[in-house]
C-alpha cells in the first residue's frame, strides 16, 4: 500500500468520525423531540376520547403533537386554552 493512499484513507476515516460526532448530539436531540411528540400524540388522542363525552376535542396533527412534545405541559395547557377561548 502506498503511503499517500494510506494517509488519504486515514484522513477520510477521521473526517467521517468527526462528522458523525458532530451530528450525534443533534440526532440525540431530534430523537428526544420525536419520542416526546409521539407521547404527546397519544396524550392528545386520550384527551379527545375523554372529551368526546363532553363535546370537547383538540385537533390531532403534527403541529399540535410537536407543540406539546417540545413545550411539554405548558404546551398542552396552551392548546387547551386556545381551544377553550376560540
Amino acid at each position: 500500500m502506498d503511503l499517500s493512499l494510506a494517509l488519504g484513507f486515514a484522513v477520510a476515516l477521521l473526517t467521517v468520525y468527526v462528522i458523525l460526532r458532530l451530528l450525534a448530539g443533534r440526532l440525540k436531540h431530534l430523537g428526544k423531540v420525536a419520542l416526546r411528540s409521539l407521547v404527546a400524540f397519544f396524550g392528545i388522542w386520550a384527551v379527545n376520547i375523554a372529551g368526546g363525552f363532553f363535546g370537547f376535542h383538540i385537533g390531532l396533527n403534527l403541529v399540535t403533537a410537536l407543540t406539546v412534545g417540545i413545550l411539554g405541559v405548558p404546551g398542552a395547557l396552551l392548546l387547551l386554552a386556545v381551544k377553550y377561548f376560540i
